[in-house]
């Protein structure tokens, strides 16, 4: 399996979730909740493209250290990702401080949209790997 193909492949769908996501909830709050919307917004896209950058970086990191690295760098990926996040809903409710429900809420959807996303993309590169080990084992038999 080529890591440049899996990894445009990734990239396409992060890019377009974090496009989907921004502009569904941007047009949420400018059309039914102005009141509601806060200056941080953009920041929260942002933030969780860089994640997906990071998560892709690791795991083609550890696709090449081998693939048995591969589900820990998923795991270091995910707990990594909930801890900064956690610190950053955090800083922002005692620090920033203005409208924390929406940042949380807003923050919270943008979390469970890109865990799903990584979680099946995850999925099935490794299904694909079982498969192209079986494939290949059938095949020296």
């Amino acid at each position: 399996m080529k890591l440049l193909k899996v990894r445009k492949a990734f990239l396409k769908r992060l890019t377009l979730l974090t496009v989907y996501l921004t502009v569904i909830i941007a047009l949420v709050y400018h059309l039914f909740i102005p009141d509601r919307y806060f200056l941080w917004f953009p920041a929260i896209p942002v933030y969780y493209y860089l994640c997906g950058l990071f998560y892709v970086f690791m795991f083609e990191s550890s696709y090449r250290m081998g693939e048995e690295k591969l589900i820990t760098a998923f795991l270091v990926c995910k707990v990594s990702k909930f801890i900064l996040s956690a610190f950053i809903l955090m800083f922002y409710g005692f620090v920033v401080a203005h409208e924390v429900l929406a940042f949380t809420a807003t923050f919270l959807v943008f979390y469970f949209g890109f865990l799903i996303l990584e979680t099946r993309f995850f999925f099935r590169f490794e299904e694909k790997l079982k498969g192209e080990k079986k494939k290949g084992t059938d095949k020296s038999e």
